[in-house]
């Protein structure tokens, strides 16, 4: 039978005990963890920078995502008018040489011009998993069909063949900063390009109508000038998608550094407090193990 004053150290030694056990497993799991808590409580004040900063990398990895998508769009939209920019210029010498012959017979005249203008359309109809890259807002339908198309003449402008939307698309790379991406067949050098070579298709072979020949020339002239201004603003947009990216990047490691501040332990520290509590932990069982050894007959004998 133990005495009250036994039983009352017992009580609190067993409470301490308890306290230095639920200590020893917190330990035990940081160091097999290395972080200092499984769940947001365990982080006490700090929880909420914690769970600020995680909901700001999520943001951060949702921009590089979704800037890797836009960067692809924008190469194709850059690729493709680079390609329909050498056609040009090809198609350009091939008129100079039709031109300067200056024959009453240009057979085959109109086959190229228009295998030349199929090529344009089919660039132009260019898309990036199943984005189409030159429609504007309207990116999942093909934004040329040059079925109907016919130009009137050299000095109208005629967009019939475009299907695509005005807006353009848009990528959001941070908050505040939106960078428009989208580009449009509509263009006025595609459109221009599409008119020459259309006007070039038309022309008379026998007799040689060597003037519409000579203002489709002068079109593709016009075209391939404002084709290259295209293909400068889709390399500064690109430009633009890249910087915003590797900014996200660069607040994603930052970010990431406070979080392993706020949530990493000390291996090493923690294995050294593991050790003092572990000792401490069997220093209070060997306290409970010889009070438990104490009753009221030892004192009666």
């Amino acid at each position: 039978m133990d005495r009250i004053s036994t039983f009352n150290q017992q009580r609190q030694f067993i409470s301490q005990a308890l306290e230095v056990q639920k200590r020893y497993a917190v330990e035990q799991t940081q160091q097999s963890t290395s972080v200092k808590s499984l769940t947001y409580d365990g982080y006490g004040s700090e929880s909420r920078s914690i769970i600020s900063l995680e909901t700001d990398l999520k943001l951060a990895d949702q921009y590089v995502s979704n800037g890797t998508i836009v960067a692809a769009r924008v190469q194709g939209a850059y690729s493709a008018a680079s390609s329909i920019s050498d056609l040009a210029t090809k198609a350009r010498a091939w008129l100079s040489s039709l031109i300067s012959g200056a024959t009453d017979d240009i057979s085959g005249a109109n086959v190229q011009a228009q295998a030349y203008l199929d090529e344009v359309g089919a660039l132009l109809n260019t898309s990036v998993d199943g984005y189409y890259v030159f429609g504007g807002a309207t990116t999942s339908t093909a934004p040329v069909d040059l079925s109907t198309y016919a130009a009137t003449d050299a000095t109208t402008v005629d967009t019939s063949y475009y299907k695509g939307g005005d807006a353009g698309a848009y990528y959001e790379a941070a908050p505040g900063l939106d960078i428009t991406y989208s580009a449009s067949a509509a263009n006025s050098g595609f459109e221009k390009l599409i008119r020459a070579l259309d006007l070039a298709s038309q022309a008379s072979e026998k007799p040689a109508d060597l003037d519409t020949m000579q203002d489709a020339y002068d079109l593709l002239d016009q075209a391939i000038d404002e084709i290259a201004v295209e293909q400068s603003r889709l390399s500064g947009i690109a430009q633009s998608v890249d910087a915003a990216m590797d900014q996200n990047v660069d607040f994603q490691l930052y970010v990431e550094s406070l979080v392993d501040d706020l949530k990493n332990v000390d291996v090493t520290e923690i294995t050294a407090k593991l050790s003092a509590t572990e000792l401490q932990l069997e220093s209070s069982y060997s306290v409970l193990k010889a009070l438990q050894s104490i009753n009221l007959l030892d004192y009666l004998r």
